[in-house]
């Protein structure tokens, strides 16, 4: 099984394939869930190590809801994960121009895109009453459709999941560099949800 290379150069990860990275990463939360993290690459001779650049062997996607603290979960550490992070884990242009320079200019070729029960920004857009500032409707309103798109009714724990289906999808149809990578096998982009409760992954599927 592939895991987090403890030694690596800074060009090591280019070599793994979609799959193995995607099993390295459940190998570090199945570490994280069994309390036997070993919290790697955490140490200032690390950050020298990445000083001439970054070769993260996978993308994250995910809500800004501090209760998701991505590199704990996965049990990573300086240079393994490019992380993005937007409340509802929205699928804007921002995003997509952040995950496309990850796949182009760093050798990106797993993505995954997690959610999160509970979320806030899935609960406003389930719930039309509440008021939001412009910008934060902008962002609400989007997930919303998203939703409706997909038939989801107002059942918050089923629409976080599903919006992080949508906002995968999001990804594939919003990048034609991201569309032509996952056609040809070498780009992955799987949908999760985490469990507040359980710290538990979810894993929904890859989507294309």
């Amino acid at each position: 099984m592939a895991t987090f290379d403890q030694n690596p150069s800074t060009k090591t990860d280019m070599t793994m394939t979609p799959e193995q990275s995607f099993q390295a990463l459940k190998a570090g939360h199945e570490r994280f869930m069994a309390g036997k993290s070993r919290h790697p690459h955490s140490s200032a001779h690390r950050l020298k190590q990445l000083v001439d650049g970054q070769r993260p062997m996978a993308a994250i996607l995910s809500c800004s809801d501090s209760r998701v603290p991505v590199e704990l979960l996965f049990d990573a550490g300086f240079g393994d994960l490019y992380v993005v992070r937007t409340a509802g884990n929205t699928s804007y242009s921002d995003t997509i121009g952040s995950l496309d320079y990850g796949v182009l200019s760093l050798g990106i070729h797993l993505i995954v895109v997690m959610g999160h029960e509970r979320c806030g920004a899935v609960t406003a857009a389930c719930t039309s009453e509440e008021t939001l500032t412009p910008a934060l409707s902008d962002l609400v309103g989007t997930i919303r459709s998203n939703l409706k798109r997909v038939g989801m009714s107002n059942d918050v724990g089923a629409a976080c999941r599903a919006n992080s289906m949508e906002s995968a999808r999001s990804l594939v149809h919003g990048s034609a560099l991201m569309q032509e990578r996952v056609k040809q096998g070498t780009l992955r982009i799987e949908a999760a949800c985490y469990t507040l409760e359980e710290g538990a992954i979810e894993w929904l599927g890859a989507v294309s």
